[in-house]
Parts: structure tokens; sequence; C-alpha cells
């Protein structure tokens, strides 16, 4: 399979699953398949219909971040659960979803799994739908592997490979294209260029403003333009939330680069650093309750910082861009950057005031998130 065919397979797969359907996922190198449901939309007919399916009863499935929160020791595996067949509903949805208010039953039964299993996968494809990341997997038994993609066919079910699932975010990152560009005269400069990149898997569009002179440079060896990798917050970017400084971050950059006549604003949409904004609302939610920013987003299974920058790349590259300026406080994205071959010669700070509002969450970037402010 083509890299554009694997990630718009992975695309319908992930469609499937946010409107609470069911998918088929193989791993080849155990030749075990297995049927995955996201667990925040099941409803009362979904563990019936998933054993008739598959004969086999399905388990929960958790992330390690989210079994920590429960109390279960598994050293930092995710893990699955037996489902007890006295649970509810309500008492399932319990230890999935930490909003419930249903006291959660006693847990027996408990199975960690390794890092790079199915249910991993399965929970990273979870993930990439902006859904929790926690399910109910059944083990599909009697269909050999060889038989499963017509298996999975015959039952109207999107089937897909573990290791694709692996591979998704890095290989839809590769298939951006630029779409269209633009002038777009701002307030603090009309020399201002914005270009669209779409991917042709049909994921998310991403978009970046190119500053000044560096929209007319002929040597890109030359080129070592300040660039801010900026992930979406609506709350912050629109709204002007107080809860957090991403809106001050981005209007500081977008000045900083206009007064020096160049730059690179590439602007990502990754919500919530990645978990989504409905996710995102949750963990205000769970704040709300005490929680700093951090213990929300692992209480409800995520990792602090769920971001990948595959696509900051991709677009860089269309640029012709192979040294940069970053504009950041996160020694962590310097450090990703890197990583895929970026040259970061110089970190440029971004001086934020707190407020009444956001000083918990900028203490909590800095004490867990290594953020230097």
């Amino acid at each position: 399979m083509n890299h554009i065919n694997l990630s718009i397979k992975i695309e319908r797969a992930i469609s499937d699953l946010r409107r609470g359907g069911k998918i088929v996922i193989t791993d080849n190198f155990t030749g075990l398949s297995v049927l995955l449901t996201p667990a925040e939309l099941i409803n009362n007919d979904t563990i019936k219909t998933m054993l008739d399916l598959t004969i086999s009863r399905p388990n929960i499935i958790l992330s390690s971040n989210r079994c920590k929160a429960l109390g279960i020791k598994i050293n930092n595996q995710p893990c699955s659960i037996l489902i007890n067949n006295k649970w509810s509903l309500s008492e399932i949805m319990s230890l999935c979803f930490p909003l419930s208010n249903t006291n959660k039953p006693e847990v027996n039964g408990v199975i960690a799994e390794n890092q790079n299993g199915v249910v991993s996968s399965s929970l990273l494809i979870l993930r990439q739908a902006r859904l929790l990341p926690a399910g109910l997997m059944s083990l599909i038994r009697g269909i050999p592997i060889e038989n499963i993609c017509e298996w999975s066919f015959q039952n109207n079910l999107i089937h897909v490979f573990l290791e694709d699932i692996m591979a998704y975010e890095k290989v839809s990152a590769t298939s951006l294209t630029m779409e269209v560009r633009a002038n777009v005269p701002l307030a603090h400069t009309d020399n201002c260029e914005i270009i669209i990149f779409r991917p042709r898997d049909g994921g998310d569009e991403h978009f970046c403003l190119v500053f000044g002179k560096t929209r007319q440079f002929s040597n890109p060896s030359m080129v070592n333009p300040p660039v801010r990798i900026h992930s979406q917050c609506i709350t912050g970017d629109i709204l002007d939330s107080l809860k957090c400084d991403c809106g001050e971050q981005l209007k500081h950059s977008i000045k900083f680069m206009a007064d020096a006549n160049e730059g690179v604003l590439i602007y990502l949409a990754q919500e919530g650093r990645d978990i989504g904004l409905l996710n995102k609302l949750r963990a205000y939610s769970l704040q709300e309750g005490g929680m700093d920013t951090v213990q929300a987003n692992e209480n409800l299974g995520f990792n602090d910082d769920e971001r990948f920058y595959y696509p900051a790349k991709e677009i860089l590259s269309q640029l012709n861009i192979n040294q940069i300026k970053l504009i950041t406080n996160n020694p962590k994205k310097v450090k990703h950057l890197t990583s895929l071959g970026i040259n970061v010669t110089e970190r440029i700070p971004i001086k934020i005031k707190p407020n009444e509002h956001n000083k918990k969450y900028l203490e909590t970037k800095s004490k867990k998130s290594g953020h230097l402010l």
C-alpha cells in the first residue's frame, strides 16, 4: 500500500470511530486481530454486538496515565481490564471517563500490555481521532490472518494494520501540499503572505504566515529566519482567554516578526497540545476541581503533551528553509525539531506577564513541563 492510500485508510477508520463505530486492527507480528470501539460512545447494546461479531467478550483498554489515575499499578504500561458481567454501563464509563459521577467498581483481571502492541496502537488511533484514549476491544476468534480483510469487508468494518497506525502521523505530514498563497495585510505590517497546506488524505489543514524579506529569499542555505511554531488554541487565540498564555504568545510573535521584517509563523491544527478542543475543555472542567493542567490531561488518559512536529518539518521543507531561530519557551520543542533534522540555531524566548487566572498554569508549565519562563 502506498503512503497516500495508507493514510486515507486511517482517516476513514478515524471517521468511523468518531461516529461511535467499530474498526478492525491486525498485528502482523503476532497474527492477532481485534475489534475496537471508543469507550466514550458506547451504549447498552455495544457489548452484545461485539460479542456476537467476535465470539469474544470485550475488555476495557486504558492508557497508562488513566490506570495511574485509577490507582492501577502496571509500571507505566497500557492495560486491558476484564469486564464484570454485573457492571452497568455507567460503571464501565466511570473507569474510562474521569467526569463520570458513578462510583467506580472494584477492578480485577487487569492485564498489562507492552508499549508497541495492539492495545497501544488501539489507544493511539483513538487519540488521533481526538477521542479519549479508552476503548472496548475484543479479540476476533476463528478468523485466520489471511482472511481478516475479507471478514472485515463482509461485516462492513474498516480494517487497518498496527504498523499503519503507528506510521500515520508521519506519513500524513508528507502528503501536505501547498494549495494557495495570498497577501494578507496585518495590523503590524502589510508585507505578509498566508499559505495554506492541505493533506491529500483528508486530514487537518495547516497554514503559515511569511513575513517581509523571508518572502523573497533566493538562496535557502543563507536563510535563518525567526520561526514560531504555534499550536491552535481557539480559547486563547480567538477568545482571548486568560487561562493560558497562547493568545499573547501568538500576538507577540506576529509583532516580533513584523518589526524584524522577516520570519515564518506556522499555525498547526493541534488544539489542546493535540488532544482536541472537546478534551481540552474536559481538562478545564477537571482543573476547576483543583487539578493543574498536567494532572487534568493525565487524568483523562493523555500525556501532558501529545504533539508531533512532522507537519512543521514538511512546511519548512516546502519553503526551502532548513535552519531557524525558534521563538519558544519550550526546550522540548527545540529538541523535537532538531531530531527531525531542522537546524535550530537560536532559541528566542517570549516574555509574557502572568495574570491571576493563568499564574498557576504558567507555574505548572515551568515546574512540570520544563518551559523556561
